[in-house]
């Protein structure tokens, strides 16, 4: 299992952590840059995601990086954006076999690290900003990515729902941004939003798998000690308010099938027994959502929850036939009103811990897990291993996932339907027939 987590600052607002487990033949360095998620932001930072892993200066096209990664045992390096409650990560990882492990004695994980850092540090740039060919054919494929939603209707009714539940809250923004904001991405705003990045945002440097990783510590330490930094965005999340009364949104679009989104806020912090409670109530195969609302009452075609614990908010996503939807709606406030009561037994207790038990044991099955697992906590100040989270939800009683669930209360309900002229052509034309 994984030795135990160290992290320290290695710079101003630099923090390096790292985990050393045996079981691996291969690494993996991640590099995140936290800032707050913002509308007007959040679209230049996903593009410069997204420019940083195609070329660096000493690798000036994307083929002769790909070939400098093929050549060290094809060591994978890639970018992205994710949503961490109100803020937005920017990250960078390369993930690299050992040196032990190399043929030829070769120091993979040293060239490893300074292609990572030769990409974050020492772009491509053209007449002092982004190339303007890369610049363009990224923000086409951001705007696609974006536009693409649409066509995924679960995606945009969670999309939809956490702008109604987040209203006027930075987490009500996606972390792709808007289509507006991509459309007028250049590369001198993006190249201006790469220096604020390089220069305000705190990094958090997470490496995994079988070395030791001291030597990368030393020598990322020293890249970073050439910046100029200061100012820093404050990073962190507030729990969202639950509003004065129930907000229920209905939106129509040509759907087969009707989305329905029941959103609830809690104020627990309690997040062990908080979870378990949600695996109890309609997390798994064996909870009471998808074995009332959808096997015993045939109300909808999938039916589960999650938890979201940077908000306070745990969502329940379901497909309903349109004629269901209020059916629906009402039987899922009735199950989480029946976990209020206790009303799930120990076997049922017991299946939830055991479900929850085994997702925290899949984050040590893999490099990106580990490292995931720690960022999670580093930004939520709750650094503990895989193996205490697993203590901490065996622990929970049936008093605490009850005092869990009377926290939760409804905060909006939203549905996305076909249209309504539609379906009455429907009906006409099926009582015609």
């Amino acid at each position: 299992m994984p030795n135990k987590f160290q992290r320290h600052e290695i710079g101003k607002e630099v923090f390096f952590s790292s985990v050393t487990d045996s079981r691996f033949k291969f690494n993996m360095i991640s590099v995140s840059f936290l800032v707050p998620l913002s509308e007007e932001t959040a679209s230049e930072y996903a593009l410069i995601s997204r420019v940083l892993d195609k070329a660096c200066k000493e690798y000036p096209t994307f083929a002769e990086l790909s070939n400098k990664l093929s050549s060290l045992y094809n060591a994978r390096l890639g970018g992205g954006v994710i949503p961490f409650g109100d803020s937005q990560v920017v990250c960078m990882d390369i993930e690299y076999i050992d040196n032990k492990y190399a043929l030829e004695n070769e120091k993979v994980e040293e060239e490893a690290i300074k292609i990572l850092l030769s990409c974050l540090l020492d772009p491509l740039l053209e007449n002092g900003v982004f190339p303007e060919k890369t610049v363009s054919l990224e923000r086409r494929i951001l705007i696609d990515d974006i536009e693409s939603e649409i066509n995924d209707k679960q995606a945009y009714a969670n999309h939809k729902s956490d702008q109604i539940m987040y209203k006027g809250e930075p987490s009500s923004v996606r972390a792709l941004g808007s289509v507006e904001q991509a459309k007028r991405l250049t590369p001198l705003t993006a190249f201006n939003a790469y220096k604020r990045l390089i220069k305000h945002a705190r990094v958090e440097i997470v490496c995994s798998g079988c070395s030791d990783f001291s030597a990368a510590e030393k020598t990322v330490s020293k890249a970073f000690s050439k910046l100029e930094r200061s100012d820093f965005f404050m990073c962190f999340t507030k729990k969202s308010p639950l509003k004065p009364k129930p907000q229920r949104v209905t939106e129509e679009m040509p759907v087969n099938q009707s989305k329905l989104v029941v959103g609830f806020k809690t104020e627990c912090e309690n997040y062990p027994a908080l979870y378990v409670m949600n695996a109890v109530y309609g997390g798994t195969s064996t909870s009471r959502l998808f074995i009332n609302v959808r096997e015993k009452m045939s109300l909808c075609y999938y039916c589960w929850s999650g938890v979201d614990r940077y908000k306070g908010a745990l969502l329940v996503n379901s497909g309903v036939d349109n004629e269901n939807l209020e059916k629906a709606e009402n039987e899922i406030i009735v199950q989480m009103e029946s976990v209020k009561q206790g009303d799930f037994t120990d076997e049922d207790m017991e299946k939830a811990k055991m479900y929850r038990k085994n997702g925290l044991k899949t984050y040590n099955d893999s490099l990106k897990g580990i490292a995931a697992w720690y960022l999670m906590c580093i930004y939520n100040d709750d650094i503990k291993s895989p193996e205490e989270a697993i203590k901490e939800n065996d622990d929970v009683t049936r008093e605490e996932i009850i005092e869990a669930a009377r926290s939760v209360k409804l905060d909006t309900v939203y549905a996305l339907v076909p249209p309504q002229t539609e379906k009455k052509q429907d009906e006409k034309k099926e009582a015609l027939d």
